[in-house]
């Protein structure tokens, strides 16, 4: 007999995977099931990540707008429906993953009960009106949910995936069973990137730099808030009453606390990074009390056109 070189080692792993115990799942997909299951998808892709960066900035932008907008002389005249439209198109998106949940779940009504038998050679799936097998090979990476297994296909965009609910064991102990079935035969999505890969070195400088930029336009946000409110914290070289931009320096004040924080957020699984960081915000973070220090007091003059500090140091609020 001739044997192939390596033909005995994959035999070998053949035998195994034979051998291996299937875990057996019976269920009838939900649209919370196909809905989670979507989610966890697009956080596991590119294109998803990409388009919940997108939404969050629109969001925020939008909010940024709208809080100058009323901080701001005119904000009597503060364009309510557009940011209205605004938000509602965020809300659309943010709804895609159930709306498309239902169009699917119609059609996996049609299948009826599903019974899946998961080993180490695939899984089996079969319904009423079908049977198919499929290979490991036809899946790269899985996510799971605290409802959920996700197998992901092993394309870049994961166009296929098979929704397996942990419900659908008979015994709970086959949940653990079942994910070391998937850890031997799939990558975890959360680890798809190889820690020292190339594409996590970029990644790491990547968010280094973002973090590092954030805390920069935070203590120029604050800068900038201290500076707005110049003339009224100043009457000895600004007399008489001067306009209210307290409520704008207040806006700055926030956001500038936003970017801090979304620095930290950005480098919190790299310890060196966060502890650096750490350190740099809390320096940043005191340029903010000082800003805050100074246009506090005048924030109870909110809604007023102009203000003067009095004889007291108290600030007075005039409305026109």
């Amino acid at each position: 007999m001739i044997t192939e070189p390596g033909g005995d080692m994959a035999e070998g792993r053949e035998t195994d995977a034979v051998a291996e115990r299937s875990v057996e799942l019976a269920y009838r997909p939900t649209v919370g099931d196909l809905a989670s299951a979507l989610r966890a998808r697009a956080r596991s892709t590119g294109a998803g990540r990409f388009q919940r960066v997108v939404l969050a900035w629109t969001l925020a932008i939008t909010t940024v707008g709208a809080l100058l907008s009323a901080a701001g002389p005119g904000h009597r005249d503060t364009p309510g429906p557009l940011y209205a439209g605004v938000v509602a198109f965020v809300a659309f998106m943010t709804a895609v993953p159930w709306l498309k949940a239902r169009r699917l779940h119609r059609l996996a009504e049609r299948q009826g009960d599903i019974r899946c038998s998961v080993d180490g050679t695939g899984l089996r799936l079969t319904t009423a009106h079908s049977s198919a097998r499929h290979d490991w090979h036809l899946y790269a990476r899985y996510a799971e949910t605290p409802e959920l297994f996700v197998l992901l296909s092993a394309d870049r965009s994961a166009v296929g995936f098979v929704v397996l609910p942990k419900r659908a064991v008979a015994d709970p102990e086959e949940v653990d069973r079942l994910r070391a079935v998937l850890d031997r035969r799939l990558v975890r999505a959360d680890d798809a990137v190889a820690s020292g890969s190339p594409r996590s070195r970029r990644g790491a400088v990547g968010r280094g730099t973002g973090s590092a930029g954030l805390l920069l336009l935070g203590l120029l946000l604050y800068f900038l808030a201290s500076a707005a409110v110049q003339q009224a914290a100043d009457p000895d070289r600004f007399p008489g009453i001067q306009h209210n931009t307290a409520p704008v320096s207040a806006v700055m004040l926030a956001l500038g606390t936003l970017a801090v924080v979304g620095a930290g957020w950005l480098v919190r699984r790299m310890r060196t990074m966060r502890l650096v960081t750490a350190a740099l915000a809390a320096v940043v973070l005191l340029a903010g009390v000082a800003a805050l220090y100074r246009v506090g007091p005048m924030l109870h003059c909110w809604g007023s056109a102009r203000i003067a500090q009095g004889p007291e140091g108290a600030y007075v609020c005039y409305d026109s």
